[in-house]
């Protein structure tokens, strides 16, 4: 398979993704606010003429009656695993997108500059802890952070990484809510430890700012490439 069509993949997959965020946090939402337990709940998904599967609906209820007795502020396990479902397939995919050598790299290298290698560093550290986790308090393996850590001494460079971006200043293709709108993310690489929780390292919210940013790059890179193939 060509370069380019796997580049068009994860490219689509971290937009799939974040789609799929934005409406799961919406029917998250709003089971919080309507009893859609009284609904009829039987669902079923049908294949082929001969294959289909029926879903159970107690445990459609069990979750909805759950979802509409938690407080507005707390997560569902429903909207954890739609978070955190995306956050890793949109670090999984822009991973991959920025292993192939073309053009979508070649933009985040001159969009980036010398924060790159420390956006690189952030994606595949949580690509790796949200696709080898098992524990529901998201606890690290030192396989999550090993490579990485490997990786950044080879290239001699300082093991305690910074991310800041601005989207007013940094990604100017994107309308941002105000001048000011961006995050920052920092990881001592050096400090991580087999079993420290991975919400004390990058917060719930920098999961949610760093998937938006690789959708918004995405974004990004595809205005530029539709100007230059007008040019």
């Amino acid at each position: 398979m060509s370069n380019s069509v796997l580049l068009d993949d994860a490219l689509l997959l971290i937009e799939q993704n974040f789609y799929f965020l934005h409406v799961g946090e919406f029917f998250g939402s709003l089971s919080k606010k309507e009893k859609l337990s009284n609904r009829d709940l039987k669902v079923k998904r049908v294949f082929s003429e001969s294959q289909n599967y029926s879903f159970n609906p107690a445990i459609i209820k069990e979750l909805l009656n759950d979802a509409k007795t938690n407080k507005t502020e707390n997560i569902t396990l429903f909207e954890y695993f739609v978070e955190f479902n995306s956050f890793r397939g949109i670090c999984m995919a822009t991973v991959e997108a920025l292993r192939i050598e073309g053009s979508f790299r070649e933009f985040m290298q001159a969009r980036l500059g010398q924060q790159f290698e420390n956006f690189f560093d952030l994606v595949s550290f949580v690509r790796n802890v949200l696709s080898h986790n098992i524990h529901a308090q998201i606890m690290l393996s030192e396989k999550d952070y090993a490579g990485t850590l490997k990786r950044i001494r080879r290239h001699r460079r300082d093991t305690n990484i910074f991310f800041t971006l601005i989207y007013a200043s940094d990604l100017p293709e994107i309308g941002s809510p105000d001048m000011n709108y961006g995050f920052t993310c920092n990881v001592d690489f050096e400090a991580l430890k087999e079993g420290m929780p991975f919400l004390d390292i990058i917060s719930h919210w920098e999961l949610m700012m760093l998937s938006e940013l690789c959708f918004n790059l995405v974004m990004a890179y595809k205005m530029v490439e539709a100007k230059s193939n007008i040019l």
